[in-house]
Formats: C-alpha cells, structure tokens, sequence
C-alpha cells in the first residue's frame, strides 16, 4: 500500500497561542530560562495572579536553547517610563548569525505593575515560531527607537517526534510576509525585491515547488516579465523566467497599491544534505515579487 510522506515547512504560520504557558497548564507546555542571570521582574495582574518575566534590555542579548521539534511563543510586555507613552518595538529571534523571526509591536500602558522594577507595564504582545528537529541556540535582540527594556516570557510546546517528517524547510532571512485573499482562503507571501531576496534552508532530497506573483503598480498593465535567481554559497544554481499579467480574483490584505498576478509555480530539485539557499530578483517590471514554498505529495510503492 502506498504511503504518503509527510513533511512540515517551517514557515511562522498563525498558531493558537499557548495559553497553557500563560495560566500554569503542565501538560505540553514548560517556561524556558534564558542562558545567564537575566534581571527577573514579576508581572502583578491583580488579584493574587503573578508571572516571571526576564528583561531584554537594549543591546544586549538574551539567550536560550530548545530541543526540536516544538514550538515557541515569546510574550513581551514592554517597559514604560510614563503613562502616557506608546512603545514601538521589535523583538528579533537569532539563530547564529540568521534571522529567524522578527515582528514589529505596537502597545500602550497596561493594568497591573511590574514587582522588581520601577517602569510601568505595557500591555502583553506575544508571537509564535516554529523550531526544528534538534538542539538550536536562540538569542533575542531589542530594537527600539522609544524604549529601551523589554520583560519577555518564553514558553515552548515540544511537536511529538513520533513520524518526525524526514523532509525539513525553514526560512532564516526574508523582508516581509503579506497574505493573499481569494474569496476561499488566504495565503501567505513572502516578499522580495532587487535589494533584499529571501534565504531558506532546506533538508533534502526533495522537489521543492516555488509559487511567485508579480505585483502590479498603477503605472504597470497588460504582460510583465519576472527572473528569479537560486544560488548557494555564491554559486547560482537555478533561473527561472516568467511573464504575467493582473490577477482578477485575489487581493492582498496588508499591501496595498499594488495588485498581484497570475501565479507561476517553479520546481526546484533540491539534492540530499542541508542547504542554505537564496532566492534573489534578478530582473523586473515589478517593484516586489512574492514568493512561497510547499512540496508536492509523493507516493512510494
């Protein structure tokens, strides 16, 4: 009997947040300590409730491992000096010298006090990543134009390794995600232009399905043309060509001014071992190109 070969893409999808790691639930989730002696604050919600923060102070980064495959959420409260300060920040996740995740946060003051520091609490924002089969090493890293101390809580889910997927695919560097609606669904993009590509490590063999759309200025019409670059280390392996024109049926929700293609959809054939590859627009009508990644289902006999 045939047997499908399950795979897991390790893009930062929208995932249930883990509430368990917020409110004490010990079945899945644990709290992970930082490498070091990070300062320690406790969050006082009121009514007898506190939770362990660790501050994550501007110019300096705060350390942890995890064992794949789990995944992890960092809930950051910022740090505020006044009452009526907003903080706009970005917590970056570090893998070595790869960018792992990075969402930008927006929060003002919120109910409760900090027990252990004489800044004011803003209200909680948290994200969620996806960790690999094995042992990584993580660092955070603040910026921030407006504050300069940020109290995260890192809590982790360990994925059962039971039928861990042989096939493993991981974004370390992009420029920015964008979600495409069509009247049933959405899918996310990742952006790309001719300054910043896109840099994703891949664990084959595999067939890897590339699916791009150009994105349509007003100053654009009719059929534009597109190239796409793939190399490793330097070495460009693989080009590939498209030539488009306006889709009639989808829309992005956070990109506007632009109106996306057809898509095109590309395989590229990944050899065995690990690869660092980068993806890079080469030549384009087009501003922006966006761009996504998924594997075909294969049968084995």
């Amino acid at each position: 009997m045939a047997r499908l070969i399950r795979f897991m893409i390790w893009f930062c999808v929208g995932l249930a947040p883990l509430a368990s790691a917020q409110n004490g639930d010990k079945t899945k989730t644990k709290i992970i300590v930082p490498f070091g002696k990070p300062r320690i604050v406790q969050f006082d919600a009121g009514k007898g409730r506190t939770f362990v923060y660790h501050a994550l102070v501007k110019g300096q980064s705060l350390g942890f491992a995890i064992d794949g495959p789990a995944m992890v959420e960092i809930r950051s409260r910022a740090g505020l000096s006044g009452e009526n300060i907003q903080a706009d920040y970005q917590v970056q996740v570090w893998n070595g010298e790869y960018l792992v995740h990075a969402d930008k946060h927006k929060a003002k003051k919120a109910e409760g006090r900090f027990i252990g520091s004489a800044l004011l609490p803003a209200a909680a924002r948290a994200f969620q990543f996806d960790v690999p089969l094995g042992l990584h090493n993580y660092r955070l890293w603040l910026v921030s134009e407006n504050i300069d101390t940020v109290f995260v809580r890192i809590a982790a889910e360990k994925i059962s390794a039971e039928g861990a997927p042989p096939v493993t695919l991981w974004p370390l560097e992009y420029n920015r995600k964008v979600h495409l609606y069509s009247k049933k669904n959405q899918t996310m993009y990742y952006l790309i232009d001719q300054q910043k590509g896109l840099k994703l490590k891949a664990a084959g063999p595999l067939d890897l399905i590339m699916t791009t759309r150009a994105n349509f200025t007003s100053e654009l019409d009719g059929r534009i043309g597109y190239t796409i670059a793939v190399s490793e280390n330097g070495k460009e392996l693989k080009v590939f060509s498209a030539t488009v024109e306006k889709s009639l049926s989808t829309a992005y929700q956070d990109l506007t001014g632009v109106v996306p293609s057809q898509p095109e959809e590309f395989i590229l054939r990944v050899p065995a071992g690990t690869h660092i590859l980068d993806f890079s627009l080469k030549e384009s009508a087009a501003q922006t190109v966006s761009i996504r990644f998924s594997l075909p289902k294969q049968d084995s006999q």
